[in-house]
């Protein structure tokens, strides 16, 4: 029996040895990956603050510096999409009534976390893809003989974009002058404006469902007398979206109170437009790229001849 015991102890031992070397090199090894593991990156304070997906893209890159471009395509209706003439829907005395390519190219800096600054030009091409035109109006005739697939690199600008939670709102603040150089809009005067856009988003819990309002405001500058033009415009745009999922999301607004005065008008003089609704579908390419393919039309008038479509990008880089 003393032999057997004695003979377990000699295996025991060096069992024991090998068991607490396993241990102790286990342990080394859990040193090691803790200390080389790196340190989950905190998001940026931008991301913490807004979490809409087209407010993000249209807020610019998280970098220092930083590309940013824009692209909108405004067609015509959907009973003549191939038609080259885009119809008023809201009557506005600025609308483009022609279709048209516009875009912006910029440079954006940040300022901070949450401010930034970019600087762009614009381009614009009316009726793109179109060579002729049928129309017995003499004004859209000449119109599109003076500026139809002529590429102007126009509308240069400066965008200040400051972002904030409010009252637990995600809130984009916008400034932008622009001097107005795009040939539909120098032929009729237009000289320079001045937009500022405040933006409320509020999520509701996590149903996906988020909504909020937009006021928006643009006054114009003139470098002739045109009578027959919008001198300023105001609104308030309610919106709604609701997010399928990390790709998708629905999205409507609502141009629902928005006004204008003329030139020809007195100050303190405005006009209401029609209530119109936009509904599209959001696309989160990524972070940066979102795209939005839309139509307009009139709730209280819902046809096919008075339903445009359009679709805009956000394309930002580095």
């Amino acid at each position: 029996m003393s032999k057997i015991i004695g003979l377990l102890v000699l295996i025991a031992i060096p069992t024991m040895g090998m068991a607490q070397a396993t241990k102790t090199e286990k342990k080394e090894k859990e040193a090691e990956q803790t200390i080389t593991k790196p340190a989950e990156a905190k998001p940026d304070e931008a991301d913490q603050v807004i979490t809409n997906r087209r407010l993000r893209a249209d807020a610019g890159s998280l970098s220092k510096w930083s590309a940013s471009m824009y692209f909108n395509y405004q067609g015509g209706s959907l009973a003549n999409p191939t038609q080259p003439e885009r119809p008023n829907i809201t009557n506005g005395k600025d609308a483009l009534t022609l279709q048209s390519l516009a875009g912006e190219l910029g440079v954006r800096y940040r300022l901070t976390a949450l401010d930034s600054i970019t600087a762009s030009t614009g381009f614009f091409m009316t009726t793109p893809f179109h060579d002729e035109i049928d129309t017995d109006n003499p004004a859209l005739k000449k119109n599109f003989d003076d500026n139809s697939q002529e590429l102007n690199f126009a509308d240069p600008f400066l965008k200040y974009v400051h972002l904030d939670r409010v009252f637990g709102m995600q809130s984009v603040t916008t400034l932008k002058p622009t001097w107005i150089t795009n040939n539909q809009q120098t032929d009729l005067g237009y000289k320079a404006s001045y937009f500022l856009s405040q933006v409320f988003m509020k999520d509701y819990g996590t149903t996906g469902f988020s909504y909020g309002l937009a006021f928006q405001g643009t006054w114009y500058d003139f470098s002739e007398n045109n009578k027959n033009t919008s001198h300023n415009v105001i609104g308030l745009y309610p919106a709604a979206e609701y997010v399928i999922n990390d790709t998708f999301n629905l999205r409507t607004v609502f141009g629902w109170q928005v006004y204008e005065q003329y030139r020809t008008q007195e100050t303190g003089t405005w006009t209401k437009r029609k209530v119109y609704q936009s509904v599209g579908l959001g696309i989160s390419v990524t972070r940066d790229i979102f795209l939005y393919p839309n139509i307009q039309f009139i709730p209280s008038d819902i046809r096919l001849d008075r339903t445009n479509i359009a679709i805009s990008a956000n394309i930002n880089l580095f």
